[in-house]
């Protein structure tokens, strides 16, 4: 026996998807207050998170450059405090050297040069701290690149440390204790100067002035522009000694070396000097050079740091900015689904009033919006009207149910149009039956004679429309339709009775006995209690047609209403 193959099931997700005329479905089926809630929910929801967003990100940017920003501060604090080392110690090098020949070389180094190692090693240690910061995380890439730069710096400073000890190991060479070259430039000038006062001649005097005022001026700066005119003062000196004839052959022989002594001194002294210079004079570019670099990395460090801030808060701005346009694209949205629910319901309430103000008096009415439960109240004096159309049922059946309602709809319109006119409140139609009252529910003194008026307009309107109806009707054979009136004057009840399709409803004797008057009256006529007789007797003309029997109630006398005295038509 086979056992039956169990089936594959498989599920279909693409029914599962939301279809955007689905979700157009499903926004209309919601109610208006649905509607606002969800759309100020998006609203709220795309606010905070755009503002979140922003404020995360922006925080983020802002923390991290800033740490960026204090870092490259320090870092360009300390190139600040390593080039102030440096210039200290610059300073001391060169009041050392316009010093020592005055002050003496053992004088000076005990001032200056000890002073200048502090601050080399002040400058040496600021640089392992500008190191630690560039190998530090908070750093940009371009300015950790100076890393190596910095190491260079450092021996750098060492190399310029050394040439200067051998820089002042050089002077000392030139004018230590009395051994130095300056010493022996001055015992040469001197034994030179002795020599030439034996011939006693004003112009070698002269000569060797010139010669001295020249190397005093280049001894007290150093300038190289003054070396060429020491080597002419001595030229000069030394062709004036050859042709002075005050001299000997021995004293010019004498003088001729204390000269070319002094010659050879200021030469080494010159070459001294040279040594000096080259050993410290690259050193001022390349500490510039390394230390404006730092300075300018560390500089577009933090213009970077500030750029990126700038951006972010432009960038936050921007979507800050798209958050609020959004927020009033959809708040225009939110009040346009409003005003149109507020113009919508404002419609509906117009609707609703209107049905209301065609269903209850408009007193009733407002009673009834402000939820007055029972209503209901004894009105002491009111005249109650009722007609129907004579023949109505037989004529009912001969015509078909569409023309039914048109005829109906024709003469009770034509009714409603008479009882607004003479400020009457229809009560309600029933079948064929037209029921009006005049007195409530605002009390008035005349409403006897607004009945009676409606009542006679009733009549003569039934004679118009008879006309029309027949022809409207294409009956086979002319009719005249009429009606009968019964009107009744007295006491009632009125108000609001049932919970579903309630109406505005009268109860008591005087209804019940103006619906006998019309029930039992003639065709084409307008049926009137003894009470209405009273009220209106003297204005409008009766015939008095005697007893009827009233169910309930026995005989009571009626009359018929036929028109209005001659004196008081209207």
């Amino acid at each position: 026996m086979m056992k039956p193959k169990r089936g594959n099931f498989t599920l279909d997700t693409s029914r599962l998807r939301l279809h955007p005329l689905s979700l157009g479905k499903l926004w209309h089926r919601l109610s208006i207050t649905s509607k606002f809630t969800w759309a100020v929910v998006a609203l709220l929801l795309l606010i905070t998170q755009v503002a979140m967003t922003s404020w995360l990100s922006l925080n983020a940017v802002v923390r991290e450059t800033e740490a960026a920003i204090l870092t490259s501060i320090e870092v360009q604090a300390k190139v600040f405090q390593m080039d102030a080392a440096l210039q200290d110690a610059r300073q001391l090098e060169k009041d050392f050297f316009l010093s020592w020949p005055s002050m003496g070389f053992s004088s000076a180094s005990q001032d200056y040069v000890q002073a200048h190692r502090e601050q080399i090693d002040k400058a040496l240690d600021i640089s392992s701290q500008l190191q630690e910061l560039l190998n530090g995380g908070k750093v940009s890439d371009a300015l950790r690149r100076s890393n190596p730069e910095l190491v260079a710096y450092v021996e750098l400073v060492e190399r310029y440390a050394s040439s200067f000890k051998e820089a002042v190991a050089l002077v000392g060479t030139l004018g230590i204790d009395d051994v130095g070259v300056l010493a022996r430039l001055e015992q040469n000038s001197r034994l030179l100067h002795d020599t030439l006062q034996l011939s006693a001649s004003s112009e070698l005097m002269i000569s060797y002035r010139e010669m001295q005022s020249v190397e005093k001026e280049y001894l007290s700066n150093r300038q190289e522009d003054k070396i060429q005119a020491m080597y002419e003062a001595v030229e000069r000196l030394r062709q004036g000694i050859q042709q002075a004839p005050q001299l000997n052959a021995t004293q010019k022989a004498a003088a001729w070396e204390y000269l070319n002594a002094y010659e050879l001194a200021i030469r080494e002294i010159i070459n001294l000097d040279a040594q000096i210079r080259s050993k410290i004079s690259t050193f001022d570019e390349q500490a510039a050079s390394v230390s404006t670099k730092v300075i300018g990395l560390a500089n577009a460090d933090v213009q970077r740091s500030r750029l990126e801030i700038a951006r972010t808060s432009t960038l936050a701005t921007v979507l800050q900015a798209m958050t609020v346009l959004t927020a009033v694209l959809l708040s225009g949205v939110i009040a346009n689904i409003f005003a149109t629910a507020l113009k919508n319901l404002q419609a509906e309430q117009e609707k609703s009033e209107r049905l209301l103000l065609n269903i209850f008096p408009e007193a009733i009415a407002h009673r009834l919006k402000q939820e007055q439960r029972t209503i209901a109240e004894n009105f002491a004096d009111v005249t109650v009207l009722f007609a129907d159309i004579v023949g109505f049922t037989e004529l009912s059946a001969r015509i078909s149910p569409t023309d039914v309602v048109e005829l109906l709809n024709q003469i009770f319109s034509a009714f409603d149009r008479l009882a607004d006119r003479h400020g009457l409140e229809k009560i309600k139609t029933i079948g064929d039956a037209y029921m009006v009252v005049g007195g409530l529910p605002m009390p008035s003194e005349d409403h006897a004679e607004a009945i009676a008026e409606m009542a006679l307009d009733m009549l003569e309107e039934m004679t118009c429309l008879s006309t029309k109806i027949g022809e409207a009707l294409s009956t086979s054979r002319p009719q005249h339709y009429t009606i009968r009136i019964g009107i009744n004057t007295g006491p009632v009840v009125a108000g609001v009775i049932g919970t579903k399709k309630f109406i505005y409803d009268l109860w008591g004797d005087t209804v019940n006995i103006a619906s006998r008057m019309e029930s039992q009256g003639i065709a084409g006529c307008i049926q009137v209690t003894g009470a209405t007789y009273e009220r209106l007797r003297h204005k409008y003309q009766f015939q008095e047609r005697g007893t009827i029997q009233v169910k309930g109630k026995g005989e009571m006398k009626s009359f018929l209403l036929k028109g209005r005295h001659q004196d008081d038509s209207r």
